[in-house]
């Protein structure tokens, strides 16, 4: 009995570890949902679970009708699809692995680290440039935003070691990023402030965020759909405050 009790609670916090490794990097709630019962219904058991953006609730039925549960807290998210997909590729091939096996899996992607801060900077300054060229911008406005998406870069590293909050950050990125490109307007490098500001700031825009709300929304999930909006708005209005507080500064 207890060495079946043990394997129970081994099942529920495996389950409960893939869909917190699939929720902290930027899977929707129903996926998370159903990939935890796909885990638990693999190994014979009654699953139950309940995802929203800062708790997971796991529960398991045995052929006896007992029930174990477990409740995890989940701090931060962010995005990460190559840590979903292969969670998710994990989940399909459950049975070529022991429940031992699958564990250790899962708690080796969830020591992987993320992007390097190199890799970030680059993909920040690239992202922010090209944004000039959708943007029609000359060579300018290339220029001005991939020094932007490097000031966006190294913001967000600093966040990440001091812990600031979503809302700050994003407030300090806006106004940043807006007194970057104010200065460069008035010592007349680009002609047009709209182009790079607008450019710069999109490589902050959560778009998985908002895409995962509206999925969430339209698969019934209500709660969590609307505090993804709502996360969204934030970090819109965050931004729109800081450019709004480097507008002000500089009297432009």
């Amino acid at each position: 009995m207890e060495k079946n009790r043990k394997f129970e609670s081994k099942v529920v916090s495996t389950a409960c570890l893939a869909g917190k490794l699939l929720l902290l990097n930027g899977a929707e709630t129903d996926r998370v949902e159903q990939s935890i019962c796909h885990i638990v219904n693999y190994y014979g058991y009654i699953p139950e679970s309940f995802v929203i953006l800062t708790c997971i609730i796991v529960s398991l039925k045995n052929p006896d009708g007992e029930i174990i549960s477990l409740v995890e807290r989940v701090q931060g998210r962010g995005t990460n699809l190559g840590k979903v997909n292969k969670v998710d590729h994990l989940i399909k091939n459950i049975d070529n692995y022991s429940l031992d096996e699958f564990s250790n899996l899962l708690k080796e992607i969830e020591k992987e680290k993320s992007y390097s801060f190199l890799i970030n900077i680059i993909g920040s300054c690239l992202g922010a440039s090209f944004f000039t060229v959708l943007f029609n911008g000359g060579k300018n406005d290339f220029f001005v935003g991939f020094l932007g998406g490097a000031i966006i870069a190294s913001i967000c590293n600093i966040q990440k070691i001091f812990n600031m909050g979503l809302v700050y950050t994003n407030i300090i990125c806006g106004l940043i990023t807006s007194l970057f490109v104010i200065i460069c307007f008035n010592f007349g490098l680009i002609s047009d402030i709209k182009i790079s500001l607008i450019s710069i700031l999109m490589i902050m825009v959560p778009g998985v965020p908002f895409i995962n709300s509206i999925r969430d929304i339209f698969s019934g999930d209500l709660v969590t759909g609307l505090s993804r909006f709502s996360e969204v708005i934030l970090v819109g209005c965050s931004l729109a405050i800081g450019s709004g507080i480097a507008v002000k500064l500089l009297n432009f």
